[in-house]
């Protein structure tokens, strides 16, 4: 009698052997036989189970002249209702891998189109081989050797419905969705001996699924292209773009003014202008635009305002900074000093007060 065993954990002892009176059958204690489905689960459950396993059509419940969307759409509701970590009924996991093997031919538009034609499963290797014999390919087995001329038995290697159900929710990242969470942590493998007994997987890594022939990969590097593209575009966004600006507006904005004191005259700059808005008087050397027109000097004029401007912003903004930092100095952690909080509100900020005054902050 095969034991209990398990790989990621250790089995706690030997009571998961249980036979019965009769056969001697081994119980197995499924995961969703302890939780409860809804009636709609159910009722779901039942319906497909009703379905011939190649009745896709019928399994989604839509009809042979549906668009890939709806078959989308049919899937991500018949995979909610069945998935057997959301539906506790006891053939959950049954109905949920009918579905994802109708998704798995409806989904793919060569399969389905095969399908339609023939009636048969696509993958089915069996009804290939007959469709084969019929077509006068020789017998149904042909394909099942190395040297019959047909392609081998392993050469797609189909994914699992939980790796299906992955990727349609989340990407392949993780489930998504209702099912976030569901597949982290280490890999636990339970395998119960017995006829008729299933292998349970919870977490762990993704199966490996089926090599891509290079149209499929070319098909997703496009969205994924984008997607880096579009996960870029704030740090384009922040820092990129204002370089470019910057890098421009220093093209346009033409030649440095002459040097400029504000409200009082220093050695040779002696020359007073008088800013049109602001009315503040700066002083010029006269060397600097002795040969400077009256209109160049008017937008002179103009352009002081904007750095005055500019230069009392940035002192405030110091000043601003400094003042804080002394009254963080003076709280302490459980006490504040009084002598340092009073040097703190004591601190001017004149820069500040020249922007009030001029009524541009």
């Amino acid at each position: 009698m095969p034991d209990a065993s398990t790989s990621g954990a250790s089995a706690t002892d030997g009571n998961a052997r249980n036979r019965t009176a009769g056969g001697g059958h081994q119980a197995h204690n499924q995961g969703n036989q302890e939780r409860k489905c809804t009636p709609e689960q159910r009722a779901a459950v039942l319906r497909i189970r009703k379905c011939s396993p190649t009745a896709f059509y019928e399994i989604l419940e839509i009809s042979k002249t549906c668009t890939d969307a709806e078959v989308k759409k049919a899937y991500r509701k018949q995979s909610l209702l069945t998935h057997p970590d959301k539906n506790g009924h006891e053939h959950a996991d049954e109905a949920f891998k009918m579905v994802s093997r109708a998704f798995g031919v409806l989904g793919d538009k060569e399969k389905r189109d095969q399908f339609d034609r023939s009636g048969r499963d696509p993958d089915s290797r069996f009804a290939n081989a007959q469709a084969h014999a019929a077509a006068g390919g020789g017998h149904p087995f042909a394909g099942f050797g190395g040297g019959g001329g047909g392609r081998p038995m392993w050469a797609e290697q189909e994914i699992s419905p939980e790796e299906m159900f992955a990727r349609f929710f989340g990407g392949g990242g993780g489930f998504g969705g209702p099912f976030a969470g569901f597949d982290g942590g280490p890999q636990f493998v339970f395998n119960f001996g017995g006829p008729g007994v299933r292998v349970h997987r919870f977490g762990g890594p993704r199966p490996r699924a089926r090599p891509r022939n290079p149209a499929d990969q070319q098909e997703e590097e496009g969205p994924n292209l984008w997607n880096t593209i579009m996960g870029l575009l704030p740090i384009i966004i922040l820092f990129i773009f204002p370089l470019i600006s910057s890098i421009f507006s220093g093209i346009t904005s033409g030649p440095a003014p002459p040097t400029m004191y504000f409200d009082a005259p220093h050695a040779e700059y002696t020359m007073e202008r008088t800013m049109p808005n602001l009315n503040v008087k700066y002083y010029l050397d006269p060397r600097d635009v002795q040969s400077w027109t009256k209109n160049k000097l008017h937008s002179l004029d103009q352009q002081a305002e904007i750095i005055i401007v500019q230069e009392l912003k940035r002192e405030c903004e110091k000043q601003t900074a400094h003042k804080q930092r002394l009254r963080d100095e003076a709280t302490g952690w459980f006490y504040q000093d009084p002598n340092k909080m009073a040097v703190a509100e004591a601190f001017t900020t004149p820069a500040c007060t020249r922007l009030n005054s001029l009524r541009v902050r």
